[in-house]
């Protein structure tokens, strides 16, 4: 499905794995700056196709302070399954950076991923695709981005991407 500027100032309902992967892919051709993802398990429908990976990569390579920020709280099911992004972000570790959260932040319920600040997609429980988005919501993204830096500043390296060269 393509998103039009038609879709700019609509909420977008999520109802299925397909939808919510080609939002990810729609968002990140989008993108100029900045690509926050908060991810339960970095789900492999979504974020492991050759499409997102490409999308990620031309995004970084082709904007100068471009940077993609991801925050995985379960990451074991990303690394048993190649998960492509992981792999990308290995050779692109300078502007792709895989964190786990600080404990403190306990375990994510909730899956988002906020671009340059005014695009979103969210779905509320994290193992499930029903979720809304927007293409053009400063407001709710701005709210998320914030939500995610805090996390994002006390997150580290995870332990097991760095063992893989992270």
């Amino acid at each position: 499905m393509d998103y039009t500027l038609d879709d700019e100032r609509k909420e977008i309902v999520l109802t299925g794995a397909e939808q919510n992967r080609e939002l990810a892919l729609a968002l990140a051709q989008r993108a100029r700056r900045e690509i926050l993802i908060a991810s339960y398990d970095l789900d492999h429908r979504l974020y492991s196709n050759q499409e997102f990976v490409d999308a990620l990569s031309a995004f970084v390579r082709a904007h100068r302070y471009a940077h993609v920020h991801i925050l995985v709280w379960r990451h074991e099911p990303a690394v048993k399954q190649g998960h492509r992004l992981i792999e990308l972000a290995q050779r692109l570790g300078s502007r792709i950076k895989i964190h786990e959260p600080d404990p403190v932040h306990g375990e994510l319920i909730e899956s988002y991923m906020v671009v340059d600040g005014i695009a979103y997609f969210r779905r509320p429980l994290a193992d499930r695709f029903e979720g809304i988005a927007s293409l053009h919501a400063p407001i709710v993204a701005r709210d998320l981005r914030e939500q995610f830096l805090a996390m994002w500043e006390r997150s580290s390296p995870s332990s097991e991407f760095r063992r893989l060269g992270i």
